[in-house]
């Protein structure tokens, strides 16, 4: 066996494996009454042919239907007909609930793994790509089922029914005809699913890179707009969709020629069972019913083996899809509900940096046996120029990413050891840019929360929103747009502090968190932060340094390490990086004043 067999096997493994786990008691009695009347419609098709055989020969040999046994004949062929039809709508009605439960269970479980993957996974992956992912690997799975349900459960039943039917009425010379049709058609298809496989794979790859494409596009139309640059990213998608349509047409190349190969099959099996039949008829050895009885089953035969053949290549096509899904559950995902240590809920934590490095994964440190720590209550910034690791160490402090050595400690325990759940529901992160749901404003400030509540009111007016909410006429109920289009930065940053005060965390931590708000909000906003932070523990990261000069501790960051560390007036009085970066600062804002009192006079 080579290789990829082996792993194409154990990702199949995977992917049934997964698929068992999400089949509920509700699901598997919807699949088992589908199953029971599967069975019962194929029994009946299988035998009406029997039945058609019987009518035939009794009014053949009457001369006619008015002998006393045609009547019930008739009745009884009309009935198995009417029947498995009947039994065939309510095997999809069972199917179909059983079917949407299980597409529900297995969409949230798959979401639900994708979501809780690690940072650096969802860093290094397009959301559109993941997305179709996701969607390729629920088809492929319906696919089969659909397939197994009501491709190859029916087809075994109402071939192994007619191979006993024609060993009753004695035909082993159409029995032996029926095998050798039944054993070329699965070379047949056999073949053509290994045929197809390959341009399978790569219709399912060139779909999610289309998909990706696509997305990363609109959710970017905003950058599209400002550059002028529709025309490129339509010429770009269109070269993904130019190879997704050169597969595509590779794919069906590959079916139709294994199409053609079933057709001469068909046309060798029935012109020979013809053959024969008629033979027998002219030498008395087969009635007109039985004659009717053959190539009707070698008619239903070929129908159900050209179904049974569908499915493989598209049940082949659906373990294509699911492959890039199969990877997907393969990556090891946070373990959110993990039991660890937790963290006091009513009060202030410590927090210490002990030697942390960290690079994200390039070879380049970030940050180089950073140490320092904060006492439970006081607020404590961190500052330094662009590039210098100040973000790094949020991501580092809520587990987004593990520090390459050293350890972060919150209350004297290492936050490795924290349940990672307890551990970010207790810090709060107002990031530099933050991104917004396609909801209402009170969905934004109260995420996880249902409705509008008088906590979430109150931290609007805290974060200075309640003016803008009361601008809009659908007031907090108003759609922010996708990723909070409709909301300028300030806004945004303001509806992301509301967040943060609501969640009421033992540790704030702001990232830049009023870097676009103008000087008179900035101060407001700073004023009600330093109120509802003062019985919190506080991490700023500032690159503007006037919003950081009243922390009980600065720790100057340059190039990944801690330069200097005091408050204020200690910084100042050092006259090092701090009091040079706080030099230019002043001279830039001076500068600007000047420019616009200027241009205010003019």
């Amino acid at each position: 066996m080579n290789r990829n067999y082996w792993a194409d096997t154990h990702a199949l493994r995977l992917a049934v494996r997964f698929l068992f786990t999400e089949v509920d008691r509700v699901v598997r009695c919807y699949f088992v009454l589908a199953i029971i009347f599967v069975l019962g419609s194929s029994l009946l098709i299988a035998i009406s042919p029997a039945l058609l055989k019987a009518l035939v020969d009794s009014i053949a040999d009457d001369g006619g239907t008015s002998s006393s046994i045609a009547p019930l004949m008739i009745a009884m062929y009309v009935s198995s007909l009417l029947l498995s039809r009947l039994l065939g709508e309510l095997r999809w009605f069972a199917f179909g609930l059983g079917e949407q439960r299980l597409n529900r269970r297995l969409s949230r479980r798959l979401f639900e793994h994708v979501i809780q993957l690690p940072m650096q996974f969802h860093v290094e992956n397009k959301a559109g790509a993941l997305g179709q992912t996701l969607t390729n690997g629920l088809v492929g799975y319906r696919w089969i089922l659909q397939h197994s349900v009501f491709s190859f459960l029916p087809v075994l039943t109402e071939l192994a029914t007619m191979t006993m039917v024609l060993l009753y009425f004695g035909q082993p010379t159409f029995l032996a005809i029926f095998s050798a049709s039944l054993v070329a058609y699965g070379i047949a298809f056999g073949m053509g699913a290994v045929y197809i496989s390959g341009p399978a794979r790569d219709v399912s790859r060139s779909r999610i890179a289309a998909n990706s494409t696509m997305t990363d596009s609109i959710l970017n139309c905003e950058a599209v707009k400002f550059a002028n640059g529709e025309e490129h990213v339509g010429r770009r998608y269109d070269d993904t969709l130019k190879e997704s349509e050169w597969h595509w047409r590779n794919f069906y190349r590959r079916r139709t020629m294994n199409g053609v190969l079933v057709s001469v099959i068909f046309g060798i099996s029935f012109g020979a069972t013809l053959i024969f039949s008629s033979l027998a008829i002219g030498a008395n050895t087969m009635t007109v019913g039985e004659f009717v009885l053959v190539n009707a089953y070698m008619l239903q035969m070929i129908r159900l083996l050209e179904t049974i053949g569908v499915g493989v290549r598209d049940s082949a096509q659906g373990f294509a899809f699911i492959e890039k899904m199969t990877s997907l559950l393969k990556q090891r995902s946070e373990n959110l509900t993990a039991a660890g240590k937790t963290l006091p809920a009513d009060s202030p934590v410590s927090l210490v940096f002990d030697d942390v490095s960290f690079s994200y994964g390039d070879g380049v440190n970030i940050l180089s046996n950073v140490s320092f720590s904060v006492k439970p209550g006081n607020t404590v910034a961190i500052v330094g120029q662009s590039g210098c690791g100040k973000s790094s160490l949020i991501r580092l402090l809520v587990r987004l990413y593990d520090p390459d050595s050293g350890e972060i400690l919150l209350n004297d325990t290492a936050i490795s050891q924290i349940s990672l759940s307890n551990l970010r529901r207790s810090i709060a992160v107002v990031p530099q840019d933050p991104v917004l749901f396609h909801d209402s404003i009170a969905y934004n400030i109260g995420f996880g929360q249902k409705g509008l509540s008088e906590d979430i009111r109150h931290a609007a007016r805290l974060a200075d929103l309640h003016k803008l909410v009361d601008r809009f006429s659908e007031g907090f109920g108003t759609i922010v747009g996708e990723r909070g289009l409709k909301l300028s930065g300030g806004e945004k940053q303001r509806v992301a502090i509301a967040r943060a005060v609501l969640k009421n965390p033992q540790l704030f931590v702001f990232d830049e968190a009023t870097s676009s708000l103008d000087s008179e909000t900035e101060l407001r906003i700073l004023r009600n932060l330093r109120e509802i932070s003062r019985e919190r523990t506080t991490l700023i990261v500032a690159h503007r340094l006037s919003t950081v000069v009243h922390a009980d501790d600065i720790i100057v960051l340059r190039c990944g390490k801690v330069v200097e560390r005091g408050s204020h007036r200690m910084l100042m009085a050092q006259d090092g990086h701090y009091a040079a970066m706080w030099q230019t600062q002043r001279r830039e804002e001076l500068l600007q004043r000047q420019q616009h009192d200027a241009m205010t006079a003019a």
